[in-house]
């Protein structure tokens, strides 16, 4: 490895957290409100990762059609409904609080890189006491551009104050590896997350099967 491993950035859904269930009740909840019929939880999986508009988008274009001629009445809707919820059922995947112990306790500089809408990122952080281990969180409405974009990544290691080659990203999906990669950055990926097809052919630096892996991995990435 080059430079000392001085930060570890995180992305949040399907990485920190199991946030799924959440997510596809909001998403349903929303569609019931237009005479809509439900989408499966898989189907919904599919449509995670690009942002909450991407995700209206996709659920009512699964659904037979976005109702009016802009998104934003209803992505207005779908974030009021969503974000005071948005910790109902989920939960931190197994192992995750305790390795964010241990990589504090090593003294690393540890952030939030979601395409999650602020106010939501917020809300599960403190409903699940996640918020406690980081630095950094920067959401959705907090970056100049989303994920797969670099910026997001380098507005994070601006203000830790961290080169490229000191950070490592954590992740499930090709919008983390590809963030990172734009960036300088090296990746790690979880083979359990809600990535959108084989997670070995993401490119990713390594891929971990159980959270509490990530330590032994961020040694020799």
């Amino acid at each position: 490895m080059g430079e000392e491993l001085r930060a570890v950035l995180f992305d949040l859904d399907g990485t920190l957290i199991h946030s799924l269930p959440d997510l596809v009740a909001a998403v349903n909840r929303m569609l019931a409100g237009e005479g809509r019929g439900p989408l499966e939880s898989e189907a919904v999986k599919a449509m995670v990762g690009d942002g909450a508009d991407a995700l209206v988008e996709r659920a009512f274009a699964a659904a037979g059609g976005l109702p009016g001629p802009d998104v934003a009445p209803f992505l207005d809707g779908f974030l009021a409904d969503y974000e005071p919820r948005s910790a109902e059922t989920t939960v931190p995947w197994p192992g995750v609080v305790e390795t964010l112990a241990v990589l504090k306790n090593q003294g690393l500089a540890l952030a939030v890189c979601t395409n999650k809408p602020s106010k939501a990122t917020a809300e599960v952080l403190a409903s699940l006491d996640l918020g406690r281990f980081f630095d950094v969180v920067v959401g959705a409405d907090d970056a100049p551009a989303l994920k797969p974009d670099p910026a997001h990544v380098l507005v994070i290691l601006d203000r830790l104050g961290v080169t490229a080659a000191q950070a490592v990203m954590v992740g499930d999906s090709h919008n983390d590896v590809l963030a990172a990669r734009r960036a300088g950055v090296r990746s790690v990926v979880l083979s359990f997350g809600y990535a959108h097809g084989p997670v070995a052919e993401l490119g990713a630096d390594a891929v971990i099967d159980h959270f509490g892996d990530l330590p032994e991995v961020l040694r020799r990435v």
